[in-house]
């Protein structure tokens, strides 16, 4: 057998290491699980407002259409409200050349 000095020192220093590494190792392990825990759920809430953001931004998408919809209707109206009132208009002599 071969005798090394201070083997009985060397095997609880060895012992030590290990069982301070493993504890450090499963501490670390734990926080990391948490973290992750924690991090799921965050973006689990940022898809959920994210959904919320995207129905708000369709909303306004559909508000800006109707306003132009209801720009063009304004528009027709005006337009239809003068020819009906040029309508109204005694007509022009023929032959009279206008200026534009």
């Amino acid at each position: 057998m071969i005798h090394i000095p201070h083997f009985m020192q060397l095997v609880a220093l060895c012992g030590a290491g290990l069982f301070t590494s493993t504890i450090g190792f499963a501490a670390l392990w734990i926080r990391a699980r948490e973290r992750a825990t924690r991090a799921e759920s965050l973006l689990e809430g940022m898809r959920l407002m994210g959904a919320r953001e995207g129905g708000s931004i369709a909303l306004d998408a559909i508000a800006e259409e109707v306003e132009r919809i209801g720009e063009g209707q304004r528009f027709l109206t005006r337009i239809m409200s003068e020819q009906a009132n040029r309508a109204a208009l005694p007509p022009r002599a023929p032959g009279v050349t206008t200026p534009h």
